[in-house]
């Protein structure tokens, strides 16, 4: 995901009932947004894992490592074979125009089908927390596995993200 999309008429303040409208509600808090680029820009993680670990735990579903490792198997194709590609030829093309739009509605359409196969796999799981919701549990085991979370940029933008996550009704 990159400063390409905006909630549009979807309220932050709206109730999130799928992966997609809590990514847009998400997405559309600047301080989610500015860490979300950050850590996909130095260290390649996946906004949109980044996302579907706080929808997890928006919904009171337990967000496991195992769970993570499959996630990202699953979202792993159209990544690679979509959203990457696709980003680096906009990324070169920052001139803007039509070449530049044409490419962004494209990336964005990848990222909805990655975030689609995302919630497909999130809707299956049946297992809730039993007490409190831990967003910052479920955005440190998906950072951990690109990342020192122990390092300070890392872990303070975790902390910052779990909590604005927390924030979404």
């Amino acid at each position: 995901m990159d400063e390409k999309f905006s909630a549009g008429g979807n309220s932050p303040k709206k109730t999130q009932s799928t992966l997609w409208e809590f990514a847009l509600a998400a997405y559309a808090e600047p301080i989610i947004q500015r860490h979300c680029l950050y850590l996909q820009d130095h260290y390649q993680m996946d906004v949109n894992m980044l996302l579907a670990a706080g929808f997890c735990s928006h919904q009171g579903r337990v967000w496991t490592d195992l769970l993570c490792r499959e996630l990202i198997a699953l979202a792993a194709p159209i990544r690679e074979e979509y959203i990457l590609p696709l980003r680096a030829m906009r990324r070169q093309t920052e001139g803007g125009g039509g070449l530049y739009d044409a490419l962004k509605a494209a990336e964005l359409e990848a990222e909805r089908m990655e975030i689609e196969v995302l919630a497909k796999r999130i809707a299956t799981i049946t297992a809730t927390a039993e007490s409190d919701v831990n967003y910052l549990d479920a955005v440190l085991s998906y950072a951990a596995l690109y990342a020192d979370v122990r390092q300070g940029d890392v872990l303070g933008k975790c902390v910052e993200m779990a909590a604005n996550f927390a924030e979404i009704s």
